[in-house]
């Protein structure tokens, strides 16, 4: 056995030596396509119709050892790995249908008689085509090549007909190919036996798949024509005078020849015999709008009424189209027009226009084309539309809009103001803006500037407290009302004072009995200063002092200029003391003395407890957290231990180390 992969389409012609009553061929009376889904794998197939064996797999075999021949899937495709290097992957339905099955084929090892399908509802003493798509699934040459033999017989083994594809050669990329032949059905034979036969040996190749197994009646060529029409189509207007005339023309093949016309409402999809029309010509008034297709379908006497007897030609078709009255409408926008500004006018056609063509006047004088028309007009001119229409069937060709008059309206002078509030400030300081509209309209919309650059909201009032000297802020209004212009403000009148700027030395960490010179550094103009508080400064009125507090103190500069714009800044004076941790603790529960702590915080690296042994039994970096007496949840015994604190004195200004001792009593 061996592998399969990937499927094209080709259609090889008929290897049968050609016969009479083969020019035209009716409807499928048999399609046998191995039907369609989305599950990955088709059914079975009925029993009886193969001896092989039936695979849910993209790779079928017989079970047993793998490979092994003489199995078969319906799928939508062989597999993408199946006995690698030796099928063509992915092969899929030979339409290329993503949903269609086929019948996957891993040849029987020995010759083997693989399909057998019984075939009833034919006509007696008629000619037929049978045909079959076949694809070779090996995908290199060396392999064994199918070579399959059909036959017909009747029911009771009596042979009809045979033909046989000969070799399949292999083809990388795939191909599908058509295997087609005649024959023709003895007197009184209505049902036949169609049998397929791999006459190669399986093993290493031979593999292949099957689809659309096709019966067809045979018979004379069939071709219709239209009076007056050269094309296979024609098209009417809905008028009772317009008559259809079809004429057949019909090869030779019956001993006696019947005839019938019919007509399809859905595009061939289904067929309907026109009753009475029997006679090689066929005339007709289609008079309903719509589209009709016609062909005419001839047989051996008594056999027209059957379609598995019949052929057909190939279809005429007639449209029939609605008599239109076709009618134009115009609008303008805006409307009413400003003055000296530009309109635009929009053509509507009736109906289902679709490619009408259109000429503009403005007091009747032409000025363009197109669906669209745009331009600068006056009070009072008359502008028209007239539209050719782009229907087949019309009771006139063309069509007159109705007439815009324009209407122009003058243009409004608009304008807005704004003011400060207050307009005098210091920087830093809030200021509120607001715009006062003329010609607003209900909902005029506003955009501030500071400097040209945009700022604050669309609303008529702008409040910032950013401004410095020299800021120039502005409003521009859009009104609401029709032909105005957007109207600015002009600058804003306000003037913004500077403060004074203030740098203070950073926050200063001082001992016991020490000090700090506050030495500030002033940038600006100033007519006085405060310092807050004054406790322990050596000259509150002066500007650079020395402080000397005994707790730490946080002392605030405040500068104030001539308009009275002040500004202020701090400085910290921390006084460090130093600490003392408690030299017992009681870690009894009672909620007093129970957790051992540094008394104050602290930047610390650490801090450790130990015991008498020089073990650690507690540590922490953060100088809020303490001992509360235990070590992994366990209580500690009564006695002395070690405590150690490693932490960045703030006078030093580098990490210092204490230890000491601390009783736990309970």
């Amino acid at each position: 056995m061996k592998p399969l992969t990937l499927l094209l389409i080709l259609t090889l012609p008929l290897f049968c030596r050609a016969q009479s009553c083969q020019g035209g061929l009716g409807d499928p009376i048999v399609q046998y396509t191995f039907g369609s889904g989305t599950a990955t794998y088709g059914p079975a197939l009925t029993a009886g119709i193969t001896n092989l064996t039936y695979q849910q797999s993209l790779c079928p075999q017989q079970s047993g050892t793998n490979p092994a021949d003489g199995g078969y899937a319906i799928v939508h495709q062989s597999g993408s790995n199946c006995y690698p290097g030796d099928w063509l992957v992915n092969v899929p339905d030979h339409t290329g249908d993503l949903n269609g099955y086929y019948m996957l084929i891993n040849a029987s090892t020995n010759p083997n008689q693989f399909y057998n399908q019984t075939v009833s509802g034919l006509c007696a003493n008629t000619t037929y085509q049978f045909a079959a798509w076949v694809v070779n699934m090996a995908s290199h040459a060396g392999e064994l090549d199918p070579n399959i033999t059909f036959t017909i017989e009747q029911t009771d083994g009596t042979a009809i007909a045979t033909g046989s594809t000969g070799d399949i050669g292999f083809a990388n990329p795939a191909q599908w190919k058509q295997y087609a032949f005649y024959f023709t059905t003895p007197p009184g034979v209505t049902s036949v036996v169609l049998k397929m036969i791999n006459t190669g040996p399986g093993g290493y190749g031979n593999d292949l798949g099957l689809d659309d197994i096709t019966f067809r009646t045979s018979g004379p060529t069939v071709k219709i024509s239209m009076a007056g029409h050269g094309a296979d189509s024609a098209m009417f207007c809905t008028d009772p005078a317009n008559v259809l005339q079809m004429t057949g023309i019909v090869g030779g093949c019956y001993a006696s020849t019947a005839y019938q016309w019919q007509q399809s409402a859905d595009r061939g999809a289904t067929w309907q015999n026109v009753p009475g029309a029997t006679a090689l010509t066929y005339n007709t008034t289609p008079t309903a709008v719509g589209s009709y297709w016609y062909r005419l379908a001839t047989a051996e006497a008594g056999n027209i009424s059957n379609a598995a007897c019949f052929v057909a030609s190939a279809p005429d078709s007639a449209v029939v189209l609605p008599v239109e009255t076709p009618a134009v409408s115009i609008d303008m926008s805006p409307n009413p027009l400003c003055a000296d500004s530009v309109a635009t006018f929009t053509a509507s056609g009736s109906g289902t226009e679709t490619i009408p063509a259109y000429a503009w006047t403005v007091n009747g004088a032409p000025v363009g084309t197109g669906q669209v028309f745009s331009g600068a007009l006056a009070q009072g001119d008359q502008v028209q539309c007239m539209m050719t229409s782009s229907y087949v069937c019309v009771t006139t060709p063309t069509a007159q809009s109705n007439t815009v008059s324009v209407q122009t309206i003058p243009d409004i002078a608009a304008s807005v103001s704004a003011a400060a509030l207050p307009a005098v400030v210091c920087e830093g300081s809030p200021v509120e803006f607001t715009a006062t509209p003329a010609n607003g309209g209900a909902a005029p919309v506003f955009a501030w500037t500071v400097d040209g650059r945009p700022a604050g909201s669309d609303a008529p009032t702008f409040t910032t407290a950013a401004l410095h000297g020299g800021d120039v802020v502005g409003v521009t209004m859009t009104s609401s009302l029709r032909c105005t212009m957007p109207a600015s403000s002009g600058a804003v009148p306000l003037t913004v004072y500077d403060t004074p700027m203030i740098r203070l030395t950073a926050d200063t960490v001082i001992g016991k009995g020490g000090s700090a010179l506050l030495h500030p550094v002033v940038t600006g103009d100033y007519t006085s200063f405060t310092w807050e508080p004054v406790a322990y400064l050596g000259e509150p009125n002066q500007l650079q002092t020395v402080a000397s507090p005994v707790y730490t103190t946080t002392y605030t500069l405040t500068m104030v200029n001539g308009p009275g714009c002040a500004s202020s800044a701090p400085e910290k004076v921390e006084v460090f003391y130093g600490f003392v941790m408690p030299d017992a603790f009681t870690p009894n529960g009672d909620g007093h003395n129970d957790v051992y702590r540094i008394p104050l915080p602290l930047s610390i690296e650490r801090f450790s407890i130990y015991d008498r042994w020089g073990k650690v039994i507690f540590q922490t970096n953060d100088s809020n957290v303490g001992w509360d007496g235990t070590c992994q949840g366990k209580l500690q015994p009564i006695g002395t231990y070690v405590w150690m604190v490693v932490y960045d004195d703030p006078l030093v200004k580098k990490w210092v180390q204490r230890k000491g001792f601390v009783a736990l009593i309970r």
